[in-house]
């Protein structure tokens, strides 16, 4: 994928989970965007890292400081698994409120996280990650578009039963059909996602804007620097039908950095004064 700027792979010991791959979602666009703001010397902490499969797995994979905090007892159990299997750290997942682990740092990694947050709870999770960076440190934020393809993909999944169907046809061993079948052989049979990036369910709460987000993360005291566009389109059915061809999701990610307002997602970088 000549479009895109990959991260230099990681050896891992047999038995380790795969590093993620690119999919619809731009996960590997996300990764080199994290890695263009955080260097392996500093110290970053990812704020709700579920598992850590997604962010805190592959980072420290490549020599990377990072950490991961999260609430959910059974996401960190299941992410100190995985790092333990690859010969990594597994005290590097802290089954932790924010508040409540040592130290400052030099970048805060929030990624898929503020959308979950309502209002009071959004705007006292932007203070203490302003209290834990250091002077200069830097937020890096990725959210949905509140009114964007990723939205609409999740209603039709969800409320019109889309994905509970297709569920029950995979138990029943029917398969995607001709579609599903058609895309195997296109994509030798591409897995993007190893494993899960959390064991919570926990709903969108938040719809930002590109212009909202940064209004929200420049109100609780932060300079923003940079926002950009992800991809193009993403959710649950264009994963399923578009995730490993890899001409689609270069073009996708092209698309989303070019007409950023219009993208499914958002990235924003930004420093504490």
């Amino acid at each position: 994928m000549s479009g895109l700027v990959y991260p230099t792979p990681a050896a891992l010991p047999p038995g380790a989970a795969p590093l993620p791959q690119e999919n619809i979602y731009g996960h590997v666009q996300r990764l080199s965007w994290l890695r263009e703001h955080i260097s392996p010397s500093d110290r970053a902490v990812e704020f709700g890292c579920g598992t850590g499969y997604m962010i805190t797995y592959p980072m420290r994979a490549w020599g990377y400081d990072v950490i991961g905090a999260d609430i959910d007892e059974r996401s960190i159990g299941y992410g100190r698994e995985l790092l333990a299997r690859a010969g990594l750290d597994a005290d590097a997942l802290r089954l932790a409120d924010l508040r409540d682990v040592d130290g400052t740092f030099d970048a805060v990694i929030a990624s898929e996280v503020l959308e979950h947050l309502d209002d009071a709870v959004l705007g006292a999770s932007l203070e203490l990650i302003r209290e834990k960076l250091r002077p200069g440190g830097k937020l890096l934020v990725t959210v949905p578009n509140g009114w964007g393809w990723f939205e609409l993909e999740a209603l039709l999944w969800n409320r019109l039963g889309i994905g509970a169907y297709l569920q029950r046809r995979a138990e029943r061993g029917a398969g995607a059909g001709a579609v599903g079948r058609a895309k195997q052989r296109a994509t030798h049979d591409y897995i993007a996602d190893a494993c899960p990036s959390t064991l919570a369910h926990s709903p969108h709460v938040q719809r930002f804007t590109l212009a909202s987000i940064q209004r929200v993360i420049a109100a609780h005291g932060f300079n923003v620097i940079q926002a950009r566009g992800s991809v193009l389109v993403c959710g649950p059915l264009s994963d399923l039908a578009l995730t490993g061809l890899e001409r689609v999701m270069e073009l996708n990610g092209r698309l989303g950095r070019r007409l950023p307002r219009f993208a499914a997602g958002f990235y924003v970088a930004a420093t504490r004064p």
